[in-house]
């Protein structure tokens, strides 16, 4: 390939890095498919021998074609105009014009990943047919020696030879080829450039491969031309829908998260400029590296909480309550959990989420694009009371440690309330029937927890009781005893079971398509049993009964025959005592699958304020 040939393809492929560094401006990220047409201008440069000068020849070009997709294109071309030829030292020009179609290769997503630039690199590929004009060439003859138009009768060794001109001018003969059609064949390279959304402008450099016969010059070899082209195109026809879609694209949008650190970026090198007027210790001191960093998260903060907007007060969908820490959790639809320290007696006023209102909220963005909130003052408007919620200070939300719904946690509390009412009835009843006082001494404790699960949560309600010292002599069981009915305290422990269970807050947990684990409880002191003790039959047969032993199961078996011969055994017999009470009074719940569970504890210690019974009982998937 010679010179120019070399010159001008590397002038082309010089260009590859202003492609590939300029390509990232675009009207679109994604690609339509759309039609253009082409007006080009510019050389004809034949690989003919010749001063190269002398051969170039005006050129233009016309084509249609589209682009389908962001590398593939093809076109419709017409080029020519004049070409010129050497032959036997005369240059002589004439017509030509070639149609082909093209194949184009758009090579710009080899090296950036935008569907759409506007700078695109292409080769091209075609075949077509070629037209030639007619050709003339005249050779002048003398004495059988061909000269091509040379006036050797003015160079003084030849003046003998040429007697005159008009014997020369008999040596004229004239060759004529005339307008030929062959084959074309095209490679080229080019760039185009768009300086508007229709509107292209590009410079293309071209071979053409044609027949031997194309300029004259006849050597059995095909004859080779080149055009360098400067074009403007218009396209046209967009495809509305898109040959790559923008989620399908390469090019990834930024997400939340690095739009935060660029804005905080910016702000970060603002504020390390030198302020005017500030010296250089002033600047050192207020520049520390721990100054940086607490500017860089006041700013990470600042910055989150532009972007957050009013989030908070839209997402917050969800209130639950731990009754054990009291802390309210609300809940977000896009965001974490956070956790309020909010009394009991607060608790019951509180509606619905969307009710509740925000106001002071800090943000952080985590890389997960997920906005947490640091800080924030919560009101609840049916009482005006203001919460504040500071995420360095207060416990985190756990769904599953301790929380339930609100409506669950606001009955619970009324549950309580309730259960207080009648415990207080039935002491007062029980003082008046017997008029004896001394269940003033006995604290009835009857307690209630709600158990998340992962349906939803169980319910449990605990009575125990505890009588002062010094009182316990009279009011807890007697050394020997165990009928529970018939011991002051545990009678009326017994009597506030049956009344609440009956009472109907606390009816509609007994449900025959629900479990009740009840979890009996009997203790003894440690005062020796010599003997055995009567067992008068009261509850049946006890046999092969199992029950916890310090958390060890064992089986039990106590008859009249056998009597009572160990605390253990005591203990358990005080235990069925309760399950039988609560057999025959509360027959409710016999509609429940009912499984039961017996603890039998000994204290080391001798002394009444350890022989007690107690009951648990856990209604399942209540919520």
């Amino acid at each position: 390939m010679n010179k120019i040939k070399t010159y001008t393809l590397g002038a082309l492929f010089c260009s590859l890095p202003i492609v590939m560094n300029g390509q990232e401006i675009s009207d679109n990220a994604s690609f339509h498919s759309h039609g253009f047409v082409q007006l080009q201008g510019g050389l004809h440069l034949p690989f003919s021998p010749g001063k190269r000068t002398d051969l170039i020849q005006p050129n233009f070009g016309v084509g249609v074609g589209a682009w389908f997709a962001p590398t593939l294109g093809a076109r419709i071309n017409a080029e020519g105009l004049k070409s010129k030829v050497l032959y036997n030292n005369r240059y002589q020009s004439f017509n030509y014009i070639t149609i082909g179609v093209d194949a184009m290769f758009n090579l710009s997503p080899l090296f950036v990943s935008n569907n759409n630039p506007r700078g695109n690199l292409y080769v091209l590929g075609g075949l077509g047919l070629t037209r030639r004009g007619n050709l003339d060439f005249t050779e002048y003859y003398y004495y059988d020696e061909p000269y091509w138009d040379e006036p050797y009768w003015d160079e003084p060794n030849h003046q003998d030879h040429h007697p005159d001109e008009e014997y020369y001018r008999e040596g004229v003969s004239k060759t004529h080829f005339d307008h030929k059609l062959m084959h074309n064949l095209r490679l080229g390279i080019g760039f185009e450039y768009k300086i508007a959304k229709p509107l292209s402008v590009s410079l293309e450099y071209r071979l053409n491969n044609t027949s031997d016969e194309f300029n004259g010059r006849l050597n059995n070899k095909n004859d080779w031309n080149s055009s360098l082209l400067l074009g403007v195109s218009y396209n046209f026809y967009y495809s509305k829908t898109p040959y790559y879609t923008p989620e399908s694209s390469s090019i990834r949008p930024l997400s939340l998260f690095e739009q935060m650190q660029q804005s905080v970026k910016a702000r970060m090198n603002t504020w390390m400029k030198r302020l005017k007027g500030e010296s250089k210790e002033d600047y050192l001191t207020r520049t520390t590296e721990e100054a940086m960093e607490a500017q860089r998260l006041q700013f990470t903060r600042d910055v989150s909480t532009e972007m957050a907007g009013n989030r908070i007060n839209t997402n917050a969908n969800s209130l639950t309550y731990n009754l054990g820490s009291e802390t309210l959790g609300v809940g977000f639809t896009d965001m974490p959990s956070i956790a309020l320290k909010v009394p009991r007696s607060d608790v019951k006023s509180f509606k619905n989420a969307k009710d509740l209102q925000f106001s002071n909220t800090v943000y952080n963005l985590n890389p997960d694009d997920k906005f947490e909130v640091l800080y924030t003052d919560v009101i609840n408007p049916a009482t005006g009371k203001k919460y504040t919620y500071i995420k360095e200070r207060d416990a985190q939300f756990v769904s599953a440690d301790g929380y339930v719904p609100l409506e669950a946690a606001q009955q619970d509390i009324l549950n309580n309330e309730r259960l207080q009412q009648i415990k207080a009835g039935v002491i007062t009843s029980m003082k008046q029937e017997t008029q004896d006082y001394t269940l003033d001494n006995t604290v009835i404790n009857v307690t209630t927890a709600l158990i998340p699960t992962a349906k939803g949560a169980d319910y449990k309600i605990t009575y125990t009781y505890n009588v002062k010292e010094g009182f316990s002599a009279k009011d807890d069981f007697a050394p020997g005893r165990y009928e529970a009915d018939k011991n002051p305290a545990s009678k009326a422990m017994l009597q506030i079971i049956n009344q609440s269970l009956k009472d109907e807050q606390f009816a509609k947990y007994i449900n025959k398509d629900k479990t009740l684990n009840i979890s009996y409880t009997g203790s003894a002191d440690a005062k020796p049993i010599h003997g055995k003790i009567p067992y008068n039959g009261r509850y049946g047969n006890i046999k092969d009964q199992e029950v916890k032993i310090n958390g060890q199961k064992q089986l039990m078996t106590i008859t009249p025959a056998t009597g009572i011969t160990s605390n253990e055994q005591l203990s358990l017999v005080r235990a069925i005592g309760v399950k039988d009470y609560i057999k025959k009074n509360i027959t409710s719940l016999q509609d429940m699958k009912v499984t039961e569970d017996f603890n039998v504890e000994v204290s080391s210690n001798e002394g009444s304020q350890f022989r007690r019974v107690a009951v648990d009982l856990l209604f399942h998937d209540v919520y």
